[in-house]
């Protein structure tokens, strides 16, 4: 059988089949988009390189029936950071997947309205009528299910952003309180190094009192504070985000809109019948 002109002239297309394919691949999970610490970088990729050598250790003690457990997989960042900060790739990923949903709803409400269109001219009567109906309540409700979603890919970008941001506040607060604390030991080893090193040390206070030791003081404070920011920042994560979720709380009417507009459905008018 031979293309219907009438479809050809109005779709562009030889026939119902060759619709616009939808495209729903997995999405890659989202990278970098702000410059990390170089140092916390190069030591994560350090401890990750020494903790694999390691396991292959343990593997082969376990395999004399030792059975120690083995080191946490996981990259530092994995592993301390995000659980701090929340994890901006996997955040990212879903903002690329809310844009692929939306792409694709799109493509499905433009192929649901060459459908409608390529119905024959010559068919009439109530099937025809609910065939129509139904076919352009599917590219209706799909193009508004679009804009919805459409909303929703830009605040995840929002908060993997913010998530990052914080991701590298922490890297910088962590290579921070390993400077200092290294600092602190070398400053205290070479005070008290030896026999009378205590001794020496405890004079060096009777005489000069906290002056003698304000660096060490002023790198203990620190390193304390840096604690307590570490400790404060999973709580202030957690209360904006909230603050996100409330926002993203546009993706929750989506259901609402698919009753309302599309025919047969739990809200929409058309008859019986679900979706």
């Amino acid at each position: 059988m031979g293309a219907d002109p009438f479809l050809v002239e109005v779709t562009g297309r030889s026939g119902l089949l060759d619709a616009t394919p939808l495209d729903l691949t997995s999405p890659d999970l989202g990278g970098h988009t702000r410059q990390h610490d170089a140092a916390f970088e190069a030591l994560d990729g350090a401890l990750c390189r020494i903790r694999d050598i390691i396991n292959v250790g343990i593997d082969a003690l376990n395999q004399a029936g030792l059975g120690l457990r083995k080191l946490p997989e996981g990259s530092l960042e994995e592993l301390l950071v995000m659980p701090l900060t929340g994890d901006y790739r996997r955040i990212r990923q879903n903002a690329l997947a809310t844009g692929q949903f939306r792409d694709a709803l799109r493509t499905y409400s433009e192929n649901a309205t060459l459908l409608s269109v390529a119905a024959s001219p010559r068919w009439g009567g109530q099937a025809a009528a609910s065939f129509l109906l139904r076919v352009n309540g599917h590219a209706v409700a799909a193009r508004g299910l679009g804009l919805l979603v459409a909303e929703a890919a830009p605040l995840f970008e929002v908060v993997a952003d913010q998530s990052e941001r914080l991701a590298v506040e922490v890297e910088e607060l962590v290579m921070e309180l390993l400077e200092r604390g290294e600092r602190v030991v070398r400053k205290l080893l070479s005070r008290v190094a030896g026999p009378a090193g205590w001794a020496t040390f405890a004079a060096e206070l009777a005489v000069k009192g906290f002056d003698a030791v304000t660096d060490i003081i002023e790198d203990i404070e620190r390193i304390l504070w840096i604690i307590d920011r570490l400790l404060e920042m999973k709580g202030e994560v957690t209360a904006w985000v909230e603050e996100q979720r409330e926002r993203l709380s546009i993706l929750l009417d989506l259901l609402d809109l698919v009753r309302r507009e599309l025919p047969g459905g739990s809200g929409g008018g058309g008859g019986g019948g679900s979706w």
